[in-house]
């Protein structure tokens, strides 16, 4: 049993696609959990629908009250409170391909075969980067992004390279989550799950897009042609401000990281690495670009490098 979270808000517009797409899964054993961040739309009439025609055993819908206001927080509440063996992330309003669970769950399977199923797994995926209408805009999201998908822990602290719609994660995995308590010293739910892998278990990247990544008016994230001009512009305008403090949310989420796991580390090489990252905007401008370069906390592209080296 493959156990589906989905958190949505206000999502009426793409929703029905969205649940149509996992009720086609060739994978039938699925679990459907909704929770709902305090839609004003018909969001939570579509969701009712869809529970009493596949049936309340499949398909759960919860509330959040009073809301979160925050995809974040509504996903990682939702994966400390599953019970199943395997979880994954779902977004309102993307459509996934007919294979989706099935092809992430057979590679995990094999990564269980490999590694032994007593270890935090998790595979994810590339995405389809599509427009409102489902008209392809580029066949691969990490290529559209220039995201890397080596799952090497010193670029992950500071650049994310997992998607949350498309990971799949076991039991063990989510039992890391458990002791979370501060949301806000997290950047997103996907990229804590992807350091947590990379330092206590194995993670695992399927070149093949499944799932269509839709980009419309109201993306709370959105995939961007990260070598475009518009790209390197938007990114310009947006500043120095903004780009450092991107970097140091990245930072303090290693610091978070640190005060819950340090003493589960077996590794005393990864512990310095998470530490030097976690503590690199304490030291001045210089000390941090050594830092950067020495240990390779470098983003993927010579304009976000530029940009690291001068406004992080």
């Amino acid at each position: 049993m493959i156990d589906i979270l989905m958190a949505t808000y206000n999502g009426e517009a793409y929703l029905n696609e969205q649940l149509k797409s996992i009720e086609n899964q060739t994978w039938k054993r699925w679990r459907l959990t909704v929770c709902d961040d305090g839609s004003t739309d018909g969001t939570w009439d579509i969701l009712e629908q869809f529970q009493r025609r596949i049936g309340e055993d499949r398909v759960v819908i919860l509330k959040n009250n009073p809301p979160t206001g925050s995809a974040k927080k509504n996903f990682i509440q939702m994966i400390q409170a599953c019970q199943g063996e395997y979880m994954m992330c779902c977004d309102q309003d993307d459509v996934w391909h007919p294979d989706k669970i099935e092809k992430t769950f057979r590679r995990m399977y094999r990564m269980e075969k490999r590694y032994g199923k007593e270890l935090p797994l998790m595979v994810h995926t590339d995405l389809r980067v599509v427009d409102a209408e489902l008209k392809e805009l580029h066949p691969s999201f990490h290529a559209y992004m220039n995201l890397r998908t080596d799952g090497k822990l010193n670029y992950e602290l500071t650049q994310n390279q997992v998607t949350g719609c498309t990971m799949m994660i076991n039991r063990y995995l989510q039992a890391y989550v458990q002791p979370v308590k501060n949301l806000e010293a997290i950047v997103m739910h996907d990229h804590w799950l992807a350091l947590t892998v990379l330092v206590f278990g194995k993670l695992s990247y399927l070149n093949q897009a499944t799932i269509d990544y839709r980009q419309h008016c109201d993306n709370s994230v959105g995939a961007q042609d990260a070598k475009s001009l518009a790209y390197m512009w938007q990114r310009f305008r947006r500043g120095k401000t903004k780009f450092r403090q991107d970097m140091m949310n990245s930072s303090t989420q290693s610091e978070y990281f640190l005060h819950i796991y340090a003493p589960c580390i077996d590794d005393k090489k990864m512990v310095k690495l998470l530490n030097k990252y976690a503590f690199v905007y304490k030291k001045c401008k210089i000390i941090r670009v050594f830092v950067f370069i020495r240990c390779r906390f470098l983003k993927k592209g010579v304009i976000r490098k530029v940009m690291q080296i001068f406004w992080g």
